[in-house]
């Protein structure tokens, strides 16, 4: 009889320690699991006889309420020559356009951006919200943060097909997927992430001993507009005056540089690189010079096949008048070095869609409060 009392005053202490966490796991929200798939199998051809062929699809997760991703993870079927998947999310203001230009499931030409909503749409309507590149795999928010996604909703995919890397030479259909885990948006406590974008121009001459028609800047440009439409073209100018160049007459560098004064809030939990195949290192700093400076992101030895973003260790408060620089280096011999460029014309590398182009690009992940 006495070893029954004791037992019971135990049991119920252990009881009661247990039902704090008994408590979290009931409240936890659960996580749904959502998958979408290309409507229709896609047969890449690029324009213009370029070498890319940049396409957007309308996906539907039929997401019944409003979310918070969790993780976000795009499925290439055919690796060899998908260089690079973006993952936008659709608004209720862009997805009757959205289902205009998909056209049932075929997509559309898409090279810049998803042509939704006009330029703006990339940041603001039909936001960025994921990105894949070989070597990656989930896309994993940090601990205690997600991305918002409300009912009714869409993916446009983005997909960039290298036909440069298609293995000899064989181009199939492609119909790839997105996978999603969300959490219910009502009670969560998860704080909601947005994606800051951070591009430098790029201006590479052709090496020295290196010639050819294309290694003139004004008919590298043509020649870009011609294999990915106009808008790239201006883009590749207007990157130089937004970043204190002449955008007609810029000094070619193998170092990109671009400082951006922030105007907002920003709270950075994640940092990422994206360059093509001629990128060597990416950096980006908070506020350069100051007292309170801060390395940001520093990939010294920049590998295409491994864009895998950065949780930092302790986030970083960005206020309104802050500097965010990013800053990247290139090396344009390998142009004659790399299989999948070797055999293209020699020519005057600047910013582009294009595998033969270049980017230099910092994404950032964070809260705006």
């Amino acid at each position: 009889m006495k070893m029954r009392k004791m037992i019971i005053p135990a049991a119920a202490a252990l009881l009661l320690s247990l039902m704090p966490h008994i408590a979290e796991a009931a409240s936890a929200p659960k996580v749904r699991k959502y998958s979408a798939t290309m409507a229709k199998a896609h047969l890449p051809t690029a324009p213009n006889k370029g070498t890319d062929d940049y396409r957007c699809f309308l996906l539907d997760p039929k997401v019944k309420e409003d979310s918070i991703i969790r993780s976000i993870e795009f499925i290439p079927q055919r690796k060899n020559y998908v260089h690079h998947a973006i993952i936008f999310r659709v608004t209720d203001a862009d997805i009757a356009e959205a289902i205009a230009a998909d056209k049932s499931g075929i997509g559309w030409p898409c090279f810049g951006g998803t042509g939704l909503g006009g330029m703006m749409s990339t940041f603001v309507t039909s936001p960025w919200i994921s990105s894949w590149a070989p070597g990656r795999g989930k896309d994993i928010a940090p601990k205690g943060y997600g991305t918002p996604f409300k009912k009714g909703e869409r993916f446009v995919l983005q997909v960039h097909y290298n036909l440069l890397a298609a293995t000899d030479g064989k181009i199939e259909t492609d119909q790839s997927k997105i996978l999603m885990e969300a959490v219910p948006a009502k009670g969560s406590k998860i704080k909601q992430l947005k994606l800051e974008l951070f591009a430098a121009p790029v201006e590479l001459a052709c090496p020295s001993g290196v010639t050819g028609p294309l290694c003139d800047r004004g008919q590298s440009l043509m020649d870009l507009a011609s294999r990915t439409g106009a808008a790239s073209a201006r883009q590749a100018l207007a990157l130089n005056a937004i970043c204190g160049q002449n955008p007609n007459r810029p000094t070619p560098s193998v170092i990109s540089r671009c400082d951006k004064i922030m105007g907002t809030y920003f709270n950075i939990v994640a940092a990422g690189p994206h360059m093509h195949l001629l990128g060597r290192s990416l950096k980006m700093t908070f506020n350069p010079g100051r007292a309170n400076e801060k390395i940001i992101l520093d990939v010294p030895n920049y590998n295409f096949d491994d864009q895998s973003s950065t949780n930092l260790k302790t986030p970083i408060a960005v206020s309104p008048g802050d500097t965010i620089r990013v800053e990247c280096t290139f090396d344009p011999t390998l142009r004659q070095k790399i299989p999948q460029l070797q055999s293209l014309e020699p020519r005057y590398v600047t910013w582009g869609e294009g595998s033969s182009d270049e980017m230099c690009l910092g994404v950032l992940a964070g809260t705006t409060n």
